[in-house]
């Protein structure tokens, strides 16, 4: 998935496979502005979690948002 920046904060296109061929989403927001993330310094790219998508589009920062331990088990 490749997120295309945009020049205004308000809008968020976002690239992705679909098994067959690429698809593009879109969403325009009619008040406020998105809170994207700029990853690591000097990173060309950075990923984020679907969990961590969701809480984007539901208006949440990320920079100020506190990821709590969970559970995980390991893979062996």
């Amino acid at each position: 998935m490749m997120h295309l920046p945009a020049s205004v904060r308000d809008r968020l296109k976002i690239l992705y496979w679909d098994g067959d061929g690429f698809a593009i989403w879109a969403k325009r927001l009619e008040a406020g502005n998105y809170a994207i993330p700029s990853g690591e310094p000097g990173a060309s790219r950075f990923e984020i979690t679907v969990e961590e998508l969701g809480a984007l589009l539901s208006g949440i920062d990320l920079s100020s948002a506190v990821r709590r331990t969970r559970y995980r088990r390991a893979i062996a």
